[in-house]
């Protein structure tokens, strides 16, 4: 008990358990010569519940049979899209293609959310040295129908890991056809499971944006504040999982426990994963700030504070995450008063 509240699931630290054991085996590389990448395609499913929506565009092989590989996995905790893609086309689709010469590596999907970017998008290019010696390119397929195009922090997060200044396609409404294409299997599955390519991805994005990689236990303990990102959202008629004095009380008690607060939109994004790999304590609601503890060395600890999207339980990317980063965490309910914070900490012995 802290302040007369019970804290769910109890005060104290655990290593996240993975929402869904995999369903295959580790990702593997695999070569397709004269690789046929299909155009995207979207649309609504009639069910009752999700998926709602399915999508196409992937990779099939010079015959047109599919490389399963190439398809995101889906339908895992609320999931709203599954990929639907048919297990052959036809070959004549190469038939006025245009091509990609040379050998191009396979990025899986563009994604337009920051967090979903360098947790999925980035982790498919996991592939280094020898492997990918020489590749002419990087291409992808646009996940987001409303959203595209190539953002400034999409090209400096392909920098960070390792991509930077090598050419890149995001397929959208035309086949294309490589001469040789590399695919590599996903190292995350999103609300699912994740490998140690993943983690590898994250560890050598954080050295290249000069953070460390062995945890200091006198590093940072920071509070990766949502008040500004909230109030903007507000100033634009938009929803947010917290109002206004929530997240001041917040900020308030994470700075009285001694914790920087930190408004990470407000940094470049270097300077973000920088911060993340110092911190020997990070904590925040979830979602694409809390999940920057991706870059956060191993044994660094993480708090999640439940809000109105997920107030009883952490939310399953995070869990991935912190699982396969090893970091023990501790989660805090939505309904926790936020006067009963200071206790909270002082259980967590922060």
């Amino acid at each position: 008990m802290t302040g007369g509240h019970e804290v769910r699931p109890g005060p104290g630290w655990a290593l996240p358990t993975f929402p869904h054991d995999p369903v295959e085996g580790p990702p593997e590389l695999t070569e397709v010569p004269g690789a046929i990448l299909t155009r995207v395609r979207r649309g609504d499913l009639r069910t009752i519940v999700e998926p709602t929506r399915w999508i196409r565009g992937a990779v099939h092989d010079a015959e047109g049979r599919l490389v399963v590989s190439s398809q995101k996995i889906g339908g895992l905790v609320g999931a709203q899209v599954a990929q639907a893609d048919p297990a052959r086309v036809p070959p004549r689709q190469q038939a006025g293609a245009r091509r990609l010469e040379g050998t191009w590596l396979y990025g899986g999907h563009w994604t337009q959310h920051f967090g979903h970017f360098f947790a999925e998008t980035l982790t498919t290019l996991w592939p280094e040295g020898p492997q990918v010696a020489g590749v002419s390119g990087i291409v992808f397929h646009n996940f987001m129908s409303r959203l595209r195009g190539v953002s400034d922090w999409q090209t400096e997060l392909l920098d960070l890991a390792g991509w930077g200044g090598v050419p890149f396609e995001v397929i959208e409404d035309e086949n294309l056809v490589a001469e040789r294409l590399l695919v590599p299997g996903r190292g995350i599955v999103v609300n699912g499971w994740a490998w140690e390519q993943a983690r590898t991805v994250w560890r050598r994005m954080a050295a290249a944006a000069g953070g460390r990689l062995d945890l200091d236990p006198d590093g940072d303990r920071v509070f990766v504040t949502r008040t500004a990102f909230n109030r903007a959202r507000r100033a634009e008629g938009r929803p947010t999982r917290t109002d206004e004095a929530h997240d001041l009380a917040l900020d308030s008690a994470f700075a009285g426990a001694g914790f920087r607060v930190v408004a990470p939109e407000s940094l470049g994004v270097a300077e973000q994963l920088r911060l993340a790999a110092g911190a020997s304590v990070l904590a925040g609601c979830a979602g694409s700030a809390l999940h920057l503890s991706a870059f956060a060395p191993a044994g660094a600890r993480v708090v999640e504070l439940g809000d109105s999207r997920s107030p009883d339980v952490q939310v399953p990317t995070q869990r991935v995450i912190d699982r396969v980063c090893e970091h023990p965490s501790a989660f805090v309910p939505y309904d926790v008063p936020t006067a009963a914070l200071p206790g909270v900490l002082a259980d967590l012995g922060l």
